[in-house]
């Protein structure tokens, strides 16, 4: 009989990447993906572990399919990713019917246990250059690296994916060209920080030569760049960007704030001047990028006069997309013991005033462009 896989996907789009990975080594040993779990054998849920909202969603859906289990008794339920390597051991006494736990770590064995050693159970995530797809026709993301090196204060990912480590470009182009041949027109580079790109494999300007090669790819159209990290994004990178027509203008910087203060607290290199320059410096190379990042308020010892100087950056700087969240503390990070973090009200007030402000922002930019002519990509023709 052929077994039946049905999979759940949280958190960011390198979780998506990984779940590509396991459902191709899954289907290549004789599975087959189904989108009802009511009639899977395997029940597989990539959960996320970043901040408690992401746990909390996770765990939930974890129970969810535990009561597809009790109803399927020889359906096996698994939970893979960030959650099961943090809290393995208190998923495994507080949800019992889960029946196999991998963290990030472990998606090698996965397919080989999952599919009892059948031929073709074999998954090695940085080499593996085959996925089963699930993004919208004509596009997918290109994992290029994994782990974290830097040392923001308020972030896990270091402690749960470990440090940073760069895929081989040879191996990330062999997956473009995959992609290419699949019909891929638009690959979406992602890491948790893609302008650190061979950094660890000694490299020198390793993202600009990547994406050269990537570029050199025939079939593929469009290069998107996620996950920018300020401090590395230089003017050599920006420029290098600029002089490759497939690298789209499109800039997704995570700032976090914009106060000198709160950027310290956070551990993060950046200052309020210098994350002014930097999209200067951006729209002098590319006039009209889009430039879209994210922020964090409630963060310990965060003032009026922060948050203040914040709302002031978002009014000048004009981004096209915002997004923001309420600070969650982390256990086990520097930031989980700072004092004076703001209460929750006042937290939740300050988002409220920020994303009011954005709205208006983003709504002026959009209507802009009204009457602009662009090339599109076209994920799907709804009759």
């Amino acid at each position: 009989m052929t077994i039946a896989v049905y999979m759940t996907t949280l958190g960011c789009p390198k979780n998506r990447v990984d779940s590509e990975k396991t459902l191709w080594a899954l289907t290549r040993a004789g599975a087959r993906i189904t989108l009802d779990e009511e009639e899977a054998d395997l029940l597989l849920v990539n959960t996320c572990g970043f901040v408690t909202d992401a746990k909390e969603e996770s765990i939930e859906r974890v129970l969810e399919l535990a009561e597809v289990k009790a109803r399927r008794p020889k359906a096996k339920l698994v939970v893979l990713g960030c959650l099961s390597e943090r809290y393995r051991a208190e998923l495994a006494e507080r949800i019992p019917e889960i029946d196999y736990l991998y963290g990030v770590h472990e998606l090698d064995k996965l397919a080989h246990e999952l599919m009892a050693d059948k031929e073709g159970a074999y998954l090695d995530p940085e080499a593996l250059t085959e996925r089963t797809l699930t993004t919208p026709s004509g596009w997918a993301y290109l994992k290029i690296a994994e782990g974290c090196s830097n040392t923001c204060s308020f972030c896990a990912i270091p402690m749960i994916r470990g440090p940073y480590a760069s895929r081989s470009a040879g191996t990330i182009v062999e997956e473009a060209r995959h992609l290419a041949a699949r019909g891929v027109r638009e690959v979406n580079l992602v890491a948790q920080d893609t302008t650190l790109y061979g950094a660890d494999l000694k490299q020198k300007n390793g993202l600009a030569s990547l994406l050269g090669q990537i570029a050199a790819v025939d079939g593929i159209e469009w290069i998107r760049v996620m996950y920018m990290y300020p401090p590395l994004l230089d003017d050599h990178l920006i420029e290098t960007m600029a002089a490759i027509p497939k690298v789209v203008p499109y800039f997704d910087v995570p700032l976090q704030h914009a106060s000198d203060k709160i950027l310290g607290l956070m551990g993060r290199k950046e200052t309020g001047r210098s994350i002014r320059s930097l999209v200067a410096r951006i729209r002098a190379a590319f006039p009209g990028a889009a430039i879209r990042t994210a922020f964090i308020v409630g963060f310990p010892g965060e003032t009026e006069k922060d948050f203040g100087q914040l709302l002031e950056f978002v009014q000048e700087a004009r981004l096209d997309h915002v997004g923001a969240f309420i600070y969650s503390p982390e256990e086990g990070t520097l930031a989980a013991s700072l004092k004076a973090r703001p209460s929750a009200t006042v937290a939740r007030g300050r988002l409220e005033r920020l994303m009011t402000a954005q709205r208006e922002i983003s709504a002026e930019l959009t209507l802009a462009k009204t009457g602009l002519l662009t090339d599109v990509l076209v994920e799907g023709l709804d009759p």
